[in-house]
């Protein structure tokens, strides 16, 4: 399948609203009040950041050649862990249409971990935090492990070079 990674834009931002709410939306909703206008206005704030303030987010979506959005990955860049003033990059979201073949999902999971790196890299922050709330989450986990993360509980870091 050809597909192309971009900077999301204010257009994309209805687009991946849907994505979260057919796929995501069981995994919060016994939690929390889903709201898609407030997840819109979060999207739209890291849109313009990454426009205005490089390097402070990072807002990708993968979509085919049909135009059809396949995953989008959210980062922050310079949030620091409560016991520490070190900088990482903090993963805020990783979403991909489930219906996808396992291999793509693994290989646009992977293209993410590669996106992560290069914020943190950019922004001179040595860690990244990947995290995940889902049901079932041990294949990401796996994912995390296989690519260099210390895998504890839900919780992902990397120390990296900048």
């Amino acid at each position: 399948m050809n597909y192309n990674w971009t900077f999301a834009l204010l257009k994309d931002v209805d687009d991946i609203v849907n994505m979260a709410e057919q796929h995501f939306q069981t995994e919060i909703d016994l939690i929390f009040k889903p709201e898609p206008a407030v997840y819109a206005r979060n999207l739209a704030y890291a849109v313009l950041n990454q426009t205005y303030y490089p390097g402070s987010e990072l807002l990708t979506i993968a979509r085919d050649s049909d135009n059809k959005l396949l995953a989008y990955n959210w980062a922050k860049s310079n949030d620091r862990a409560f016991w520490s003033d070190d900088f990482m990059v903090n993963v805020r979201m990783v979403h991909l249409d489930l219906a996808l073949p396992t291999k793509l999902r693994i290989t646009l999971i992977k293209e993410m971990m590669n996106q992560w790196e290069e914020l943190a890299k950019f922004s001179k922050n040595p860690i990244i935090c990947s995290t995940t709330m889902r049901h079932s989450q041990d294949a990401f986990l796996k994912l995390h492990a296989k690519a260099g993360y210390s895998v504890r509980g839900s919780y992902a870091y990397k120390k990296i070079s900048t």
